[in-house]
Order: C-alpha cells, then sequence, then structure tokens
C-alpha cells in the first residue's frame, strides 16, 4: 500500500458549531455540494455531521498530496453515502474511501485513494465537451455502423453498442441481408436500431458512418466500401475495411469522405507494404501516411500513435488487458459516436484512444487483466463518463 495516499484530519466540532450559528447557510452553501446540504438536513444540521464532511474534504486535499491548491476547492470534492451507508469521496477523476470518528469534542477523519479509481489525464479534459441538459436525442447525432458478418456477429454488437454507449443520440446498425445475421442480432439489440437495407438511402442524414469491423471480405462489401468512400461523409474504416482498402489504395486519394483509419500494425503493414517496428521509423511513416493520403491515422500498439499528418500524439497507456477479442471493435464504436456528436475527426480520434484506454484500465481492475474481456471495456464507459460529468 502506499501511504502517500492516505489523508487524515481533525476537527474541533464546538468551532464548526459556532461558525454555523454565526453564518448559517451561507457556510453551508459555500462549502458543501446540494447532495450534502440535503444529507445535512437530513440530519437537522447536526454540527457532527457538518463538521465530518468538512473533515471529509480536507482529508481528501491532503490524500491527493496538493491540499487547496491548482484550482482545488471545497466543493470540487464530493461526498457521497452507499447504499449501505458508507461515506466515499471523489476529486479529481479519483475516488476515496472514507471513514470517520467523533472522540469527545472532535471529528477524526481518513481518506484513501480507491485503488478502483482511475486518473484522468488533463488531455482528456482539454478534449471532452460536457453534454447540455436542454438537449435532445438529435443533439447527440445519428451515427451509421456497417459492421459484422456470419460468424462475426459479436463485432457488430461490440462497435455499434460501444457507439451508443459512448453518448451517440441514435445508433443504426446495418447488417447485410447475404449474412443472415439480423435474427440472432435483434435478439441482442435493444436501443441499437438494426437494419437489414441498403445503408444508402440513409446515408445523407447520418453524422459519422463506421465500416470494417468483421465485416468480412467479398465483392459486395468491396462496393460498400468504394461507395462510402466516394461520398461526402465522415468515414471510420476498422479490421476487415481497411485490409479492403490495402487491396487498391487509389480509392483513398480519389475519395470525398473524411476518413479515420484505424490499423494495428500488422493492418497498417498491409497498407504500407512494409512491416516496421515500433519506434521514430514507424512514427514517421504514420505521420508521412496520414499525409499523402489525408487521413487521420490511429495506429493501435501498446502505445497508440495518432497524427493526421501534420501533428503526431503518442497515448501511451500500456494494459494488456485491452489484447482482447472485440477490444479494437469497441474503440471504433467509440470514435464513431464522438464524430457523430460533432467533435472534429483527430479530436475524436485522440479523446477516442483515452476512453477506451481508461475503460480498460476500470475494467482490469474490477476483474483483471487476464480474465477482462470486450464486454468489460464497454462496461466500464459508465464509470468513465461519470467522472468527466461530475467535473
Amino acid at each position: 500500500m502506499n501511504y502517500k495516499n492516505i489523508g487524515i484530519d481533525i476537527v474541533d466540532i464546538s468551532r464548526v458549531e459556532r461558525i454555523y450559528n454565526k453564518f448559517g447557510s451561507k457556510f453551508i452553501e459555500r462549502i458543501f455540494n446540494p447532495l450534502e446540504i440535503d444529507y445535512i438536513r437530513a440530519r437537522n444540521n447536526k454540527a457532527e455531521t457538518i463538521a465530518a464532511l468538512f473533515s471529509f474534504k480536507e482529508s481528501i486535499a491532503k490524500a491527493l498530496g496538493t491540499g487547496f491548491t491548482q484550482g482545488l476547492t471545497f466543493k470540487s470534492i464530493k461526498i457521497f453515502h452507499s447504499n449501505l451507508g458508507a461515506p466515499r469521496g471523489e476529486a479529481r477523476g479519483k475516488k476515496f474511501l472514507l471513514s470517520a470518528t467523533h472522540d469527545g469534542n472532535f471529528a477524526v477523519t481518513v481518506a484513501l485513494i480507491d485503488g478502483n479509481g482511475v486518473d484522468i489525464p488533463s488531455r482528456v479534459i482539454e478534449l471532452y465537451r460536457p453534454r447540455l441538459d436542454k438537449s435532445h436525442k438529435g443533439t447527440f447525432g445519428k451515427s451509421m455502423i456497417i459492421t459484422g458478418s456470419r460468424g462475426m456477429v459479436g463485432a457488430g454488437y461490440l462497435s455499434s453498442t460501444a457507439a451508443l454507449k459512448s453518448g451517440c443520440g441514435l445508433t443504426y446498425h446495418y447488417v447485410s441481408e447475404e449474412d443472415e445475421i439480423f435474427s440472432p442480432l435483434s435478439t441482442m439489440h435493444i436501443e441499437v436500431i438494426l437494419k437489414d437495407s441498403s445503408p444508402f438511402k440513409d446515408l445523407a442524414r447520418m453524422d459519422s458512418v463506421l465500416f470494417g469491423c468483421g465485416v468480412g471480405i467479398n465483392r459486395n462489401k468491396r462496393e460498400v466500401l468504394r461507395r462510402l468512400l466516394a461520398e461526402d461523409i465522415q468515414l471510420i474504416i476498422d479490421a476487415d475495411g481497411i485490409n479492403m482498402l490495402a487491396e487498391d489504395l487509389t480509392h483513398l486519394i480519389s475519395k470525398k469522405a473524411k476518413v479515420i483509419l484505424t490499423p494495428h500494425i500488422m493492418e497498417f503493414s498491409r497498407l504500407t507494404g512494409e512491416v516496421v517496428a515500433p519506434g521514430e521509423r514507424l512514427y514517421s511513416l504514420a505521420k508521412d501516411f496520414a499525409k499523402v493520403y489525408n487521413v487521420v491515422l490511429v495506429l493501435k500498439d501498446s502505445k497508440t500513435i495518432i497524427t493526421d499528418g501534420n501533428s503526431l500524439e503518442i497515448i501511451d497507456r500500456e494494459n494488456s488487458g485491452l489484447a482482447t477479442a472485440g477490444s479494437g471493435d469497441v474503440l471504433a464504436g467509440i470514435i464513431a459516436s464522438l464524430v457523430a456528436q460533432g467533435y472534429e475527426l483527430l479530436d475524436a480520434a485522440s479523446l477516442g484512444v483515452y476512453i477506451h484506454s481508461l475503460s480498460g484500465e476500470i475494467a482490469s481492475k474490477k476483474k483483471s487483466k487476464t480474465s477482462m474481456v470486450a464486454r468489460d471495456i464497454i462496461d466500464g464507459l459508465d464509470d468513465v463518463f461519470r467522472i468527466l460529468e461530475e467535473r
């Protein structure tokens, strides 16, 4: 255990009582959030309760190692209680286990950073846009997901579910009649809208399109990809879509679509015709490829490269738990969702990779790096977005 992650505080209850008697609700509203104020009022504004909550916030500030600096305020620290009444805290993307005791006229509290929490990088805070409550499902975009095939139903389910769970207002999952997977998927999808008609009649009203995850490779699928590239759309291409693209890169040159490619290293080698190990040469090759073909490239590995040919970002959040079947399908769905919600392609790519890695980190702590599967990454999205929304 890292004892630097523990904060301890002691408060004189009588002093808190004097301050409350003098300033009343002004003191309470300056220090506490609405949920905390409700908790205090439900306990008749007892000085012991106020003192304990105040001390919890002091303990959390100490556990963070910063005190009330760098923008940390009493109100930015949130205190709540579990269903069993156990106190918990959150601040700066971290969760805290809390404990309190009253000894005579003092409240003593302890805050311990919860090992199941995650640190939210400043880059994520910079990219993330809070959702407006005055909105409707159309506000958050429509995403078309063309993924999955016979034997690869999971790829379609994971990518479309990840898109919906990442905040897309409406997610449409299009499958080919020839694959005969509409029936099994119809028993899996509830909120995702499932279609087995031609995607092209609906293309104009979509804000993003994802193509390729487990979609299979044949003449019909090649034609769908060719037509998508010729449309003025925002297109994310993954997996089988990339492998088909590698057969004839001229479609990338003549395209009208704005494109994000999400290959892993071996798929990228098919695009470039050479296998290059991670390192400076790969970074340079990735940047050159993105510039020549005017795409945003998300080159997946334990360290992920994101480039539009001008800038290059390396996201170093290694987690062996993400090396599991379907993990890339989830990432592609997250990115497609962010594009549909109005993020610029490069920002959607970067934020998507961060969100995917944070969800994977949460999944590895709740499960394990060995046993976690792609569905666990989707489940982790709940915690990631809740933390972002509560900042």
